[in-house]
């Protein structure tokens, strides 16, 4: 596996290196700057669009946590009905672990988009979508 991860080092590296110099270029110029070159009608005509986009978002989150919620219900119901048989345990604890990780995900995903928004929201990018 440490062989693989080597040989996959030079390949990426440009790309690590591109990502790196877009980030150190966004920050240098600052959102201030984009903020104010944004017109005013742009902003009220985008207005619904981050609405409806913000509550998509918003939906989809949800859904999510609610999935992950019901995958791990589902593992504890199917390793308790498992008993003595060491492979239907075995799924069943991995069910759980899976639902686990997609719920950590979720939450992840959540507070990132919430970050985002409320950075776009403080430079004046975008309006409340709530």
């Amino acid at each position: 596996m440490r062989r693989l991860s080597r040989a996959l080092t030079p390949t990426y590296l440009p790309l690590i290196a591109a990502l790196a110099a877009t980030l150190l270029a966004l920050t240098w110029a600052g959102p201030v700057a984009a903020a104010e070159s944004v017109p005013s009608g742009a902003k009220e005509a985008l207005a619904p669009v981050t609405k409806m986009i913000g509550t998509l978002v918003a939906i989809a989150i949800g859904l999510g946590v609610t999935i992950c919620g019901a995958v791990i219900v589902w593992g504890g119901i199917e390793k308790t009905v498992a008993g003595a048989n060491a492979d239907a345990e075995h799924r069943a604890q991995k069910r759980i672990t899976n639902g686990i990780t997609g719920l950590v995900w979720m939450i992840l995903a959540g507070v990132i988009v919430s970050t985002i928004t409320a950075i776009a929201i403080a430079y004046g990018l975008i309006e409340r979508p709530f």
